[in-house]
């Protein structure tokens, strides 16, 4: 998800606009969002800024509050410290990849972002302070374009997302590190020309540490409670939710278990039959799971359940590795007895329904999918960050959907490496963990791949 989204409605551009405004300060860090005065700002009907605000909720941006309305995201140390790690994570993994794969047209491109870059720290260095919403675009733009050549869009879209957050926290805290940053910026794209990945990690790393740590020492942010052990579910409860958050929660989960199928058109009047929900709020909640990538937006032909491939596959089952092995690290480190109990109880759940569908039984599918799901999540909640959960999860629910298409079952193999990961968790072995981790996902890939039924 990008900022300079280009806008082909009045609610995109309300979306387009109100997100702009929230990551680049204008609208202030928990300030109220009256719908009367946001429709007088945006030129957007009320119902349909309600959806935008929920789905700046989904995205971290907006804390939806059920009857009382909606304000923006705060901010504080913690959740700084706790985004950057994230992109951290994420930016560290691209790197290799786009140095690897980065051709003389990238090369250009990452020049040229470099240029822009180093113009305006120039500025910045030389006193001037009033163009800091620039010198963040480009920023942002320098660091997009150095991995941008990785291979996988789902893990730039992620980026994007994770990195739009962290950019806020900046604008928030207006920082600016002088000639060290400028300095780490240089040696990136140096490192970038000559295709040395590992050094590039070295100064990223300390790039974003040192950011997070100059705003924490200067007392920049707030402090808020330190995030240690489960991190809950705080979602509005459903019968505080508006009818649109209902539908798109419908179709999205419709859309993930394959009751709509890849390719479906989705035709407003149908939808609207099927989810009571009126046709400018569903065609907001399209344009919401487009940004999700569940859904393509086809110009003026509507819009059509996305489609699926074995790359695309492949993509999301490397990300969904790579996030929950940072996450089982973190949460078998910090779990208390409480969270071991969840996590035998969700155990218990899943072993039961693998019993089943061992025997033969294919009508506990779906229940047998949303078990694999709370166990997986029953193993990270621990973990500390919200983010990390939030991220996996989205993850996890387009990796979910691919096995539902595929009806991916691989029956003794898969119930014993989750007995394998509940026991790494009760010895609090991380690292035997990521290894079966990374057969479970393998060995699920493959099978999916082997059913035939993705091309």
């Amino acid at each position: 998800m990008s900022f300079e989204l280009v806008a082909a409605s009045i609610a995109d551009r309300a979306y387009v606009d109100i997100r702009s405004d929230i990551i680049f300060g204008r609208l202030s860090p928990s300030r109220r969002l009256r719908l009367d005065a946001l429709a007088a700002t945006y030129g957007a009907s009320v119902s349909t800024l309600r959806e935008i605000l929920s789905r700046l909720s989904s995205e971290g941006l907006v804390v939806a509050e059920g009857q009382r309305g909606f304000q923006v995201a705060g901010v504080s140390a913690e959740g700084f410290q706790d985004i950057a790690a994230l992109r951290l994570l994420l930016e560290t993994y691209a790197l290799p990849l786009s140095f690897a794969a980065g051709d003389l047209e990238w090369e250009s491109r990452v020049v040229a972002a470099y240029h822009k870059l180093s113009h305006m720290e120039g500025r910045m260095l030389a006193g001037a302070q009033d163009q800091t919403e620039l010198w963040k675009r480009y920023d942002r733009e320098f660091h997009r374009t150095l991995i941008e050549a990785c291979g996988s869009q789902t893990l730039l879209d992620l980026y994007d997302s994770v990195f739009d957050r962290y950019l806020r926290y900046q604008i928030v805290a207006v920082v600016f590190r002088g000639a060290a940053a400028a300095e780490e910026h240089r040696l990136l794209r140096d490192c970038a020309l000559a295709r040395d990945s590992s050094q590039a990690c070295v100064v990223v790393t300390r790039h974003v540490n040192d950011c997070v740590a100059h705003t924490i020492d200067g007392s920049l942010l707030p402090q808020a409670s330190v995030l240690t052990g489960d991190v809950g579910d705080e979602r509005v409860p459903d019968d505080l939710l508006s009818v649109g958050e209902k539908a798109y929660r419908r179709i999205r989960t419709d859309i993930v278990f394959g009751r709509l199928l890849p390719g479906k058109k989705l035709k407003l009047d149908a939808l609207k039959s099927d989810y009571g929900a009126g046709i400018s709020t569903l065609r907001e909640i399209l344009s919401r799971l487009a940004s999700e990538r569940l859904v393509v937006a086809e110009g003026q032909k509507g819009f059509e359940v996305a489609p699926v491939s074995a790359s695309n596959l492949q993509e999301i089952a490397t990300l969904r590795q790579l996030l929950e092995s940072r996450a089982l690290e973190q949460s078998f480190r910090s779990g208390d007895m409480e969270w071991e109990s969840r996590l035998v109880a969700a155990h218990h759940r899943l072993a039961r329904m693998e019993e089943r569908m061992a025997q033969g039984d294919r009508s506990c599918v779906e229940q047998w999918k949303q078990y694999d799901w709370q166990f997986h999540q029953a193993l990270i909640s621990a973990c500390g960050s919200r983010m990390l959960i939030e991220t996996h999860a989205a993850v996890f629910d387009k990796y979910l959907r691919y096995q539902m298409l595929a009806l991916s079952y691989r029956g003794d193999i898969a119930a014993h490496e989750h007995t394998l990961l509940k026991e790494s968790a009760m010895a609090r072995d991380a690292r035997g963990a990521a290894e079966v981790l990374s057969r479970h996902v393998s060995g699920g890939l493959e099978h999916a791949l082997a059913t035939g039924t993705l091309r």
